[in-house]
């Protein structure tokens, strides 16, 4: 008992450490630090229009606005990393230029533009469904400053395109023409072999504006003031649109250029104090399942290993009772064999994927400042473990009987054909939809190809290692005939407590999966990568304490089909994920196009799917263990 207690308390330390990495504001940039000189121009970037209301992103000249020509944005225009292309950016040049250090009072980016009736439609949709436009410069994605509580993000990414008639004064789409850029710098910094000047940008903020024109042309002039608020509104009833922009230059010495990110990774005030609290939380099923396992191996086991080696027990040697009546069948192949083997090793690819991915992020590898860098390294870092999904899945197809390159090939296709087969069909619906995600044929043959080149050969040389291995040996002999399995109580039910156990995982990571909805589908910026490796972590640990205390009640009533149980009692957790994202659907989100639906329902399945084989993997392995440990310390005939 002390030992356990002593390694719980050791793993409680290394996870508090683990978290302080996000209090201790770590960051490896990926971008060296630019200086502009005094005057330097700098050039705008746009990206893709977003919005919480509608999951697809746009192109950002979508809708009718000033665009540079067809050939400077083939020219300028960013070519994206894989991430980048799956995650929908798209960064062009745009119209709009400034000075370094040199205010704008207002400016036209180009002559007044007249839309038609489907161009001023395509935009009154856009601003209906409450789409966002999105600029870069320096790396930094331009983000409108918020007054909205301290529950919610100081800064939201980008700009409304308008106001919607439900929210405007007049009840009139209003189109917000006018952009005031507020762009911050530090201090000088002064070269000595060129003894010249040169600034750096710490934050970059938007503040949009509706403002009609109509019969006052000339007042907008970078020779006189501006003020927004002394125009009228330019409504959706318009036949031309002119749009301008204004710039302010402010001095920001009190932030640094290496934690210029910060403002946008923050969200409410309290957000840090409830990932500490969720933590608590969770560490507290983590110690009442720690205290449940330490009761059974230390007092029920220990207490029936001194029963059944006992020679000189004669009650013993009279009549087997318990979870040692089955040994005889404990061990017999489980149903369908090849796809659990499947699932398994598929489970360990994802969980060395999340593992490695997370190392890297808390080393501050994964920059948000590296646009898609997230994205592209899951991706690589499961492809490249894929041999430890072959080997896994071999050891179990050559313990189950069923070693074959056949099998071996079903653990490289059954799972990520599955996912693959699902992201083809959403992305038919970004095709349909003509949005910037939409994956170019181009990208879709590389991923085929770092499937069937990469992660598919490199899980046959894993299962190649583990069919030359010796075959996993079991301490007990399996009967010929198999037992029969006395019925149970109905709180016994296979599925009753499959369904009752996942509340466990899924409790111990709710909070922190709150957060990375929230990301994932309301624009915010996730980085709070130290949490969510304890919170990995603990996670680990509830899903193998699960599975063991319900797989050694269950073979106390001498069942002993354990295989599949195993797996499920875990990986039902990834069902109340997909049900909690239907009812975050419904509550928080504000997703109500019927296409949006479809992707959103369509990537939470894939998600939960996902989340599902990795904790059932998880309490699998951890069964498969204690049953062979608890199984070769009594002694058989």
């Amino acid at each position: 008992m002390c030992a356990s207690r002593r390694t719980l308390t050791l793993s409680a330390v290394a996870m508090l450490l683990l978290a302080s990495v996000v209090d201790s504001a770590f960051y490896i940039p990926f971008v060296t630090p630019a200086g502009y000189s005094m005057g330097e121009t700098l050039a705008f970037r746009v990206n893709s229009l977003t919005s919480h209301q509608g999951v697809l992103p746009y192109p950002f000249y979508s809708v009718k606005t000033c665009q540079p020509s067809k050939e400077r944005i083939k020219k300028e225009r960013k070519h994206e990393n894989l991430g980048e292309v799956l995650w929908g950016d798209q960064i062009e040049p745009s119209e709009y230029f400034v000075g370094v250090l040199k205010n704008v009072t207002c400016r036209k980016v180009c002559n007044p533009l007249g839309l038609n009736t489907k161009e001023m439609e395509t935009l009154t949709k856009r601003i209906e469904q409450q789409y966002r436009g999105n600029m870069v410069l320096d790396s930094l994605p331009v983000a409108q400053l918020t007054n909205a509580g301290p529950r919610h993000p100081k800064v939201l990414l980008g700009y409304p395109l308008g106001v919607p008639a439900k929210l405007s004064p007049h009840k009139k789409t209003l189109i917000n023409n006018h952009l005031h850029f507020t762009i911050m710098f530090n201090e000088p910094d002064i070269h000595d072999d060129a003894n010249e000047e040169t600034y750096r940008i710490v934050g970059f903020y938007v503040s949009a504006h509706s403002v009609n024109y109509q019969g006052r042309e000339d007042a907008c002039l970078e020779s006189k003031p501006f003020a927004p608020e002394d125009f009228e509104h330019l409504s959706t009833d318009a036949t031309e649109v002119s749009y301008t922009y204004s710039v302010s230059w402010l001095e920001e010495p009190d932030v640094a250029w290496a934690t210029r990110w910060d403002i946008y990774l923050r969200g409410g005030e309290n957000d840090k104090r409830i990932h500490w609290m969720s933590i608590i939380n969770s560490l507290l099923i983590v110690v009442f399942l720690s205290f449940m396992v330490a009761m059974i191996m230390m007092r029920t086991l220990h207490k029936d290993f001194n029963r059944y080696n006992d020679p000189e027990n004669e009650d013993e040697a009279q009549e087997e009772t318990g979870w040692k009546l089955v040994h005889g069948d404990v061990f017999r192949s489980p149903s369908a064999p090849v796809l659990l083997s499947s699932l398994v090793g598929s489970g360990v690819q994802f969980l060395s994927m999340a593992a490695i991915t997370l190392i890297i992020a808390c080393f501050g590898f994964l920059s948000p400042s590296y646009r898609g860098g997230l994205l592209t390294a899951v991706i690589f870092s499961f492809v490249m473990v894929g041999s430890l999904a072959g080997y896994v899945s071999s050891k179990f197809l050559k313990l189950f009987k069923h070693q074959s390159w056949r099998n071996a090939f079903a653990t490289g296709l059954i799972v990520p054909g599955f996912l693959m087969t699902v992201y083809l069909l959403l992305n038919f619906v970004h095709w349909g939809k003509h949005a910037s995600s939409a994956v170019p044929f181009t990208t879709l043959l590389m991923l085929f190809t770092l499937w069937f080149c990469c992660s598919l050969p490199l899980v046959i040389v894993g299962a190649a290692i583990g069919f030359k291995q010796e075959a996993i040996t079991v301490p007990c002999k399996i009967n010929l005939i198999p037992r029969i399995i006395p019925e149970g109580k109905w709180y016994l039910e296979r599925w009753t407590v499959i369904l009752a156990s996942g509340t466990l995982p899924f409790g111990a990571a709710f909070i922190e999966l709150v957060y990375i909805l929230s990301s994932f589908w309301q624009g915010r910026v996730y980085y709070m990568f130290g949490f969510l490796a304890v919170v990995f972590f603990i996670l680990f640990i509830t899903c193998a304490e699960v599975a063991i205390v319900m797989i050694y009640l269950q073979l106390c009533y001498e069942d002993y089909n354990w295989w599949w149980r195993s797996f499920l009692l875990a990986a039902s957790s990834g069902l109340h994920l997909f049900l909690y994202s239907i009812y975050y659907l419904i509550k928080v989100l504000t997703i109500r196009q019927p296409t949006s639906l479809i992707l959103y329902v369509g990537y939470m399945f894939s998600v939960s799917t996902i989340f599902a084989i990795v904790t059932g993997t998880v309490g699998f392995l951890s069964a498969w263990f204690f049953i062979r440990k608890i199984y070769g310390s009594i002694k058989i005939d």
